[in-house]
């Protein structure tokens, strides 16, 4: 399965992806500064954006691309590894195996 983040920090992104790797998830990471989340996005299983370090127009572009897409979306207002953890395999995720 793939999962998208949208917002996150760039030098926690190796530890994202060891995280993700761990939960059975391919991870695909966006800061939320790109242009065009929406085209980028991809085919995706699930979207995660943490609201504390995206803006609000990528908030709701990732949002409207989802939502045409059918793809579940969790916000986090966290950004961190443990956060992530927590949605990747939080027993209310769309898709967790927990």
């Amino acid at each position: 399965m793939t999962a998208a983040i949208i917002g996150g920090m760039d030098r926690l992104q190796p530890h994202y992806q060891k995280e993700a790797k761990k939960a059975g998830y391919k991870l695909k990471m966006f800061t939320g500064t790109e242009n065009t989340i929406n085209e980028r996005i991809g085919n995706i299983d699930l979207l995660i954006i943490f609201t504390g370090k995206v803006s609000h127009c990528a908030k709701k572009s990732a949002m409207n691309a989802a939502r045409s897409e059918n793809i579940p979306v969790m916000m986090c207002h966290s950004c961190g590894v443990s956060t992530l953890r927590e949605c990747l395999t939080n027993p209310h995720c769309p898709l967790s195996s927990s």
